[in-house]
């Protein structure tokens, strides 16, 4: 679900999770206030969901690899590994510091290509690469 939708759903308060569960008729799905996970999804369901929208995108592989939720890390871990300190990547990828897994694990070069399918999905106006490359080039803000 976009952002556009969590909007008219009025669930993009600065504290509500970014994946939610929908009620079939696309409404959101209420959970007892008790719950531990709170309003976020099941892992299982963001698991679904994403590869439905592979799927629709016409990329459910890469590289022979079916896409799934845990995908998203290793694909960032390797576009990060093309400028990013492995201590940042720790940070950003919620690994310990000074752990060598970004690299010996998630480390998956084999997605970065030229004619990445990925290239052709908009994201914020432009494709994501071209938006992660223009953040790249602005100076760092403080």
């Amino acid at each position: 679900m976009g952002i556009a939708v969590l909007h008219e759903l009025g669930a993009d308060g600065p504290n509500d999770p970014l994946f939610r569960a929908l009620t079939v008729k696309g409404g959101l799905r209420s959970y007892p206030a008790k719950r531990e996970r709170g309003k976020k999804m099941r892992p299982g369901s963001l698991n679904e969901r994403l590869q439905h929208l592979a799927e629709q995108a016409g990329v459910p592989y890469i590289d022979n690899n079916k896409v799934i939720s845990h995908s998203w890390r290793a694909g960032a871990n390797a576009d990060m590994a093309r400028g990013v300190s492995l201590t940042e990547r720790n940070m950003f990828g919620r690994w310990s510091p000074g752990s060598t897994t970004a690299d010996t694990v998630y480390d998956r070069p084999h997605g970065i290509r030229e004619g990445d399918p990925l290239d052709k999905i908009p994201q914020f106006g432009g494709t994501a690469r071209a938006v992660v490359a223009a953040a790249r080039a602005e100076p760092p803000t403080e």
